[in-house]
C-alpha cells in the first residue's frame, strides 16, 4: 500500500473534529448544552481518573463552545476531556455510532488500524527490515492493553517499531524503563497517526 502522509492528518480530521461536530450539532437541534449517554454504557476506561465504573455519561458545551465528555461514579471531581483526549478512541467510536444509530465511526476507526498496519508492513518490506529504533525522545503514546479481559493503559516513549508474525507493534518504555510491546491497534490512534506520520518516510 502506497505510503500517503496526508492520509493521516485526513484521519483525524474525519474522525476527532468529525465527532466533535457531530456532537456541537446534535446538541443545537436539541437546543440544549449537554447530552446524556449514561444509557449506553460505553466504558470510557478511565482508570486514571480514578473511576470505579468508567462510564461515559455526559457530553457538554463550555462557555468556550469547547465540547467537553465526563464521566460517571468518578471518586474524584469529574474531570472533563475532549474528544482526543478519550484514551481509547473505540469507546469514542461507539459513542458516537451510538447516538448517530448507525456504523460510522467504528468503520473510520477500523479502517485507518487496518490501513495503518498496511502501510507499515510495506514500507518494511520495501526496506527489508523487521523492526526501527525511534531515537527521539518526541513520541509519547498511550496504549489500552487487555489481558485476562482485564483493561490496562500503558504510557510512554515509542522507541521501536517492530515486525512480529506480520503484525505491527510499538515497543514503549515507561517512566521506570519498564518497556510493553503493544499492537498497532491498541495504541491512541492520534499518537499513532503521529508516529507513522514522521516515520515512514
Amino acid at each position: 500500500m502506497e505510503i500517503n502522509r496526508e492520509y493521516f492528518d485526513k484521519f483525524v480530521e474525519e474522525f476527532y473534529e468529525g465527532i466533535e461536530n457531530f456532537f456541537r450539532d446534535k446538541m443545537k437541534k436539541e437546543k440544549s448544552k449537554k447530552i446524556s449517554v449514561g444509557k449506553f454504557q460505553i466504558d470510557g476506561i478511565d482508570y486514571l481518573d480514578g473511576s470505579k465504573t468508567p462510564i461515559l455519561e455526559t457530553i457538554k458545551e463550555n462557555n468556550e463552545k469547547e465540547i467537553k465528555i465526563y464521566f460517571k461514579n468518578s471518586e474524584v471531581a469529574p474531570s472533563a476531556y475532549s474528544v482526543e483526549e478519550i484514551f481509547h478512541p473505540f469507546s469514542l467510536a461507539a459513542l458516537g455510532d451510538s447516538l448517530l444509530g448507525r456504523k460510522k465511526y467504528i468503520k473510520i476507526l477500523e479502517d485507518f488500524y487496518i490501513n495503518s498496519e498496511k502501510m507499515v508492513l510495506d514500507f518494511f518490506k520495501e526496506k527489508n527490515i523487521k523492526e526501527m529504533e525511534i531515537l527521539e525522545d518526541d513520541y509519547v503514546i498511550l496504549a489500552v492493553t487487555s489481558e485476562n479481559d482485564t483493561f490496562a493503559l500503558v504510557e510512554g516513549l515509542c522507541k521501536k517499531i517492530i515486525i512480529k508474525e506480520d503484525r505491527v507493534f510499538f515497543l514503549v518504555k515507561g517512566d521506570e524503563e519498564e518497556e510493553k510491546l503493544v499492537h498497532i491497534v491498541e495504541g491512541n490512534a492520534p499518537d499513532v497517526a503521529l508516529i507513522l506520520k514522521d516515520k515512514l518516510v
